[in-house]
């Protein structure tokens, strides 16, 4: 993996840094290469529970594609590697990922906050933008439909539409974050909730999560019915086993993750 994509391990916790600080950690072919394999390592590691994604530096999360480099190829090249990459630019993770968004988020930024992370601490000083119209495209990421799905309709059109900017205030009040910090609180407190989240029991965070990803895409009954059939998978597991036997000992349990 380059060094576009840095990938450091605090236990149980995996973090994720788009690293081009100096361009605002826009993000080109070679970031978009090492962010999915970072992700499919994380995906695939048994001893990865949680994962922050954050930009480095204290300006940028990601400030969206790199525009000076997409302008430099042909639309035919373009198109091509669109096509050639598109189902596998976003691997399927169902561990919980938290967003630690330090600066600007824009465009591709926006398409990676709303559709691969769960929880969201964003910098008190944080804009967001997803400007495609405003530079002659309707939109080929995931904020199209994902925003919609995660704030009021309405309100989505506007920030889509009008290719907004808007600040961590506005994202808070409309709910698409959760918190608001100074800048340099955002990755500590993002490592917190991670250090707190992974030790819940691994298995059953990753059922709950594609239950409720997979079901908002489904009609009510078969998504409850998801639900229940993961859930009732999931009490077969050694975990399941510990967390009621721990409370019975009144002792934390230990999860392992089988």
């Amino acid at each position: 993996m380059s060094d576009a994509v840095l990938v450091d391990t605090h236990g149980h916790v995996t973090v994720i840094t788009l690293n081009r600080p100096e361009v605002l950690n826009a993000i080109d072919a070679e970031v978009a290469k090492g962010l999915r394999e970072a992700l499919e390592r994380f995906r695939e590691d048994p001893e990865a529970r949680v994962a922050v994604l954050t930009g480095a530096g204290t300006k940028a999360f990601t400030s969206g594609a790199d525009l000076k480099r997409m302008a430099a190829r042909s639309r035919q090249d373009y198109l091509l590697d669109w096509f050639r990459t598109y189902r596998d630019r976003l691997p399927e993770v169902w561990k919980p990922v938290i967003g630690a968004v330090n600066g600007l988020c824009y465009a591709e930024g926006m398409n990676l906050l709303v559709a691969l992370t769960d929880i969201r601490i964003v910098s008190d000083s944080a804009r967001f933008c997803y400007a495609e119209v405003l530079r002659g495209h309707s939109g080929a990421g995931e904020a199209v439909e994902w925003l919609p799905r995660q704030v009021p309709y309405a309100i989505a059109m506007e920030w889509l539409l009008r290719g907004k900017v808007f600040g961590a205030g506005e994202a808070l009040q409309y709910g698409l974050v959760n918190e608001a910090v100074a800048v340099e609180r955002v990755k500590p407190r993002a490592l917190e909730l991670a250090r707190e989240i992974a030790e819940i029991a691994p298995l059953a965070l990753r059922a709950l999560k594609e239950s409720v990803v997979r079901g908002l895409s489904m009609d009510l009954p078969n998504a409850v019915r998801l639900a229940y059939t993961l859930g009732v998978l999931n009490r077969f597991t050694q975990d399941a086993a510990e967390g009621p036997r721990a409370f019975t000992e009144k002792r934390a349990p230990v999860y392992k993750g089988r």
